[in-house]
């Protein structure tokens, strides 16, 4: 079932994609350079995961236009992308995407589809931030340790920048009051550092090592625990 988030997306994905994914004009520019920008932090992940994993498969939750999958689909043999928005999908495709990436459609809260035990990584990058239940959360961390495989890694970002009254009460407008970017279901969500790593372990994860807690880029490099 498609519920109001989802729907959400397929609208901001109808009406300006380029702008709902990346809302500072100046780290979005050009679409050859939003494009590149993905190809930068797909070098940055692979920098930062090095040797520890396969480079057969790799998964990312959200692929939206597919900047970031088109950078993993230089190392990795097969690139799959989910995303909660047809159009976003159709219009990635319509850019062009390699010939071993292949995008489908997601419900918002699992990974159906995706073969148990099948991929060496996945990733995820500004996704998360934008969910408002933390039972979406809880069910994709549960299927992130489904598909990865023993030895694979998952790469996931998440805003764990402290409360703000502001942001309090920007989240309690209605969206006719607030300008687009701060649209319900494009808003940040921001959760403590430790219920992060609360609701990982929980799913069956471990914490290899994380970046930037406390901040809005907040990245948690995750293992399948082994279980007893």
């Amino acid at each position: 079932m498609r519920d109001r988030q989802t729907g959400a997306w397929e609208r901001f994905a109808a009406e300006d994609p380029l702008f709902f994914i990346e809302a500072d004009a100046r780290k979005r520019g050009s679409l050859d350079e939003f494009l590149e920008s993905g190809r930068q932090t797909a070098g940055w992940a692979l920098d930062w995961i090095g040797d520890r994993t396969g480079r057969r498969r790799l998964l990312e939750i959200g692929c939206g236009l597919g900047r970031t999958a088109r950078g993993f689909a230089e190392s990795f043999e097969r690139v799959d992308g989910v995303d909660v928005s047809p159009t976003m999908v159709a219009r990635a495709e319509e850019l062009g995407l390699p010939g071993n990436v292949r995008f489908a459609l997601g419900s918002g809260r699992d990974l159906d589809g995706f073969d148990d035990g099948a991929y060496d990584v996945v990733f995820s990058h500004l996704v998360f931030q934008h969910l408002p239940r933390e039972s979406a959360i809880e069910a994709y961390l549960g299927e992130v340790r489904r598909v990865l495989g023993p030895d694979g890694a998952a790469l996931l970002q998440f805003d764990t920048r402290p409360p703000s009254l502001v942001a309090s009460v920007l989240q309690a407008l209605p969206d006719a009051l607030l300008p687009r970017k701060r649209r319900r279901h494009m808003r940040r969500y921001r959760r403590r550092p430790e219920r992060v790593r609360e609701l990982t372990q929980a799913a069956g994860l471990r914490i290899e090592e994380e970046q930037g807690a406390g901040t809005a880029d907040h990245w948690l490099l995750l293992r399948r625990e082994r279980l007893a």
